[in-house]
């Protein structure tokens, strides 16, 4: 397990004469495309956010990302899905069930299973008690430019 949880992931931007393309090392089935880098790495982030969803959605495990090498780019997955992603994965780790994780948080299964669930509007509150109850803390941070 790791120390630290981040969903940065290396992305390697490839030009063409169409325009630029995206791809993740770590999620060779995840892959985007742009006219502009901008376009591009907003198009691969909406890309990245909608497979991990899905992936936690389905209860499968989530491919955490590698150290990033040279040449690429980090591309973070949106905070309104890493925040569940993680949560999920954390559990998965611990090889905890729903049941297990909402019985320590004193809530039913169906409110826990929400926390899990990207658009649940998952509260600051909520996410530190249920990282709490998985054994981890939740710190924030802000990137400027």
């Amino acid at each position: 397990m790791v120390d630290t949880l981040e969903l940065i992931y290396g992305a390697t931007l490839s030009h063409d004469v169409d325009g630029i393309v995206v791809t993740f090392r770590d999620l060779d089935n995840v892959f985007s495309w742009g006219e502009t880098e901008e376009e591009a790495i907003f198009n691969a982030r909406e890309a990245l956010d909608g497979v991990l969803n899905a992936m936690a959605a389905h209860d499968q495990e989530v491919t955490l990302p590698s150290k990033m090498q040279t040449g690429e780019i980090g591309i973070a997955v949106s905070p309104e899905v890493a925040a569940p992603v993680m949560l999920h994965t954390l559990r998965m780790q611990q090889q905890k069930s729903l049941v297990q994780v909402a019985n320590t948080l004193g809530k039913s299964y169906q409110a826990y299973q929400r926390m899990e669930k990207t658009g649940s509007n998952l509260t600051l509150k909520s996410l530190k008690l249920a990282a709490a109850a998985l054994g981890a803390t939740v710190e924030i941070r802000f990137k400027t430019s």
